[in-house]
């Protein structure tokens, strides 16, 4: 993926203009965490009070369907953490919905399709909005909007026989938590900690607690490392929490802690929350980035308009010799950025190229057909229709896939906009075809 991984937070968001997120598109592939759908969804209780609520969250939702896709969701990682099975904390991004194919021809693949949560975010765009949405948005808000309550960490911690005082800093809160969940007696604690936490339920806590003792009561960090990671997340929150010169309790606290959790599955995360300024680069790892959300708008609305003072000619041309590559200009974050987690210019492949004859290396000789390599694709893509998914405990054995196909609803407008390459005829006949 040539473009960079960036979560962006709802403080962030809610403060673009369409022409900014028209830029963030072209530079960036945008994650978007469930938290983020939740927030904006949560809007419709302000209906009563802001009768153009529902034209506003049309107006957000337009800032998460382009250049996008959906995680995994936490829970099920953290799930999976604790059972063993370890996603890679490197950056990489875990889609949702993913499943395994058999094509036609036998060749196994991963196909990655959200469509109900795609429509469900064009119809928001359209200001559609349903009564169980409005009934859920409630329940949602009352739910995330619980504080945090630190004795419960604090508890904990005496219960194991440690000393804790209320850091006095960043640095010293960091130094207390990374001290405290390397200490043995604190282990078997983070159990109980996680379940309460994360809501997990006393079955599958059983399972963890056994798995725990049958590996012989590794250190957490070891033991189920995203786990670890969510949970250092909330110690390094919550314990801030006891010190009121660093940070004081809000009710957005258990929200913002949320996006936390998606942090190891991406690059860049930006944010104008005062309490992620602090807390984040805590957490980061060195080939990530922290940026605050306002200097990476006014980026985004500069390198917009020099975008738009360009003929079409000339943005086909600076698009097949950059891509997703932002100009250089070492003032600019997002060429900062680009040049930090990429540095390589990936080549385009020219849209003419799409006319090139080609024949389906996979027939045997005597039935292989000349076709336009556009045909070609379009026959794959017609095969995979016909796939059929793998059952679970067949698809979990497989390590590696021969192919992977990602299907994304975006709108005609925002795909001319993205590549200025393409014409409205070109998608007519993607349509019809």
């Amino acid at each position: 993926m040539s473009t960079l991984r960036i979560i962006l937070d709802k403080s962030v968001v809610f403060g673009l203009t369409n022409a900014v997120v028209d830029s963030l598109d072209r530079y960036f592939f945008q994650i978007v965490p469930p938290i983020l759908i939740d927030e904006i969804l949560a809007d419709l209780t302000k209906e009563a009070e802001d009768p153009t609520i529902k034209n506003k969250i049309s107006q957000h939702s337009y800032r998460i369907s382009g250049n996008r896709g959906l995680p995994v969701h936490y829970r099920t990682l953290l799930a999976n953490s604790l059972m063993g099975r370890e996603a890679p904390m490197d950056g990489r991004f875990f889609p949702a919905g993913q499943t395994t194919i058999r094509s036609t021809d036998g060749s196994i693949g991963t196909r990655i399709e959200t469509t109900l949560e795609d429509e469900t975010i064009a119809r928001w765009e359209r200001g559609a909005f349903t009564s169980e949405e409005t009934m859920r948005a409630a329940a949602w808000r009352k739910t995330a909007e619980v504080p945090i309550y630190p004795k419960g960490y604090t508890d904990h911690i005496a219960k194991a026989g440690l000393a804790f005082e209320p850091p006095k800093n960043l640095k010293e809160l960091v130094q207390i938590v990374d001290s405290l969940l390397q200490e043995r007696k604190l282990q078997s604690r983070l159990f109980p900690l996680l379940a309460r936490a994360f809501g997990i339920p006393p079955k599958s806590q059983e399972m963890n607690i056994k798995r725990w003792f049958k590996e012989g009561t590794p250190m957490f960090r070891d033991f189920a490392p995203y786990a670890f990671f969510c949970i250092r997340a909330n110690f390094l929150w919550a314990l801030g929490l006891t010190n009121p010169n660093l940070f004081t309790p809000d009710k957005n606290d258990r929200k913002d802690l949320e996006y936390c959790y998606y942090l190891p599955h991406c690059e860049i995360f930006v944010s104008n929350d005062k309490k992620h300024k602090r807390l984040v680069p805590l957490i980061l790892r060195p080939d990530q980035t922290f940026v605050k959300g306002d200097d990476l708008r006014a980026d985004l609305k500069r390198l917009s308009a020099a975008w738009d003072a360009l003929t079409r000619e000339e943005q086909v041309r600076v698009w097949a010799e950059r891509g997703g590559a932002p100009p250089e200009d070492e003032n600019s974050i997002v060429f900062q950025l680009w040049k930090k987690h990429r540095g390589k210019i990936a080549k385009q492949i020219p849209l003419e190229m799409l006319e090139a004859t080609v024949v389906d290396p996979t027939l045997p000789k005597e039935e292989q057909v000349s076709m336009t390599l556009a045909d070609y694709l379009h026959s794959l893509t017609k095969d995979l229709e016909t796939s059929t998914e793998l059952p679970y405990v067949e698809a979990s054995k497989i390590r590696g896939t021969d192919f992977a196909v990602r299907k994304t609803r975006m709108s005609k407008d925002r795909l001319l906009k993205l590549y200025p390459q393409l014409t409205e005829a070109d998608l007519d006949k993607s349509d019809s075809d």
